[in-house]
């Protein structure tokens, strides 16, 4: 098996579904002491500091948080941190590997690609640039 070609950087965040965001952000904030970071109310979510990581908050009732989802099913996906790679050198190695590219994501900063481990987990492979 040949190398992956980009570095591992490390989990970025989890995305929890859950049932009342201000409840989340009392508990996430005021018991665990994590700092919201990002109000992002267009996707119902809350982007909460964990130290170095990140738990993203989305409302289970918000429109795009319960496509796919599964009652009883609350992580949505989880993201690692990668660095190093180019975006066709990307598609082609995960296309060497029989890995489809569910989604793709590009903001400001920030560009991911979504595939799904053998178990039929969602992951996010993000590059900050």
């Amino acid at each position: 098996m040949s190398a992956p070609p980009f570095e591992l950087l490390g989990l970025d965040h989890l995305l929890l579904h859950v049932q009342d965001m201000a409840e989340a952000e009392r508990f996430y904030c005021g018991v665990l002491g994590c700092t919201v970071q990002h109000r992002m109310p267009h996707h119902a979510m809350l982007e909460l500091s964990a130290g170095v990581t990140l738990v993203d908050t989305a409302d289970a009732n918000g429109a795009w948080a319960t496509d796919g989802a599964t009652q009883g099913r609350n992580i949505d996906h989880f993201a690692l941190l990668t660095d190093g790679w180019d975006e066709t050198e990307m598609r082609g190695w995960l296309t060497s590997q029989n890995v489809p590219i569910e989604e793709e994501r590009a903001e400001e900063r920030e560009f991911s690609f979504y595939v799904r481990d053998p178990s039929g987990n969602l992951v996010e492979l993000l590059k900050r640039t």
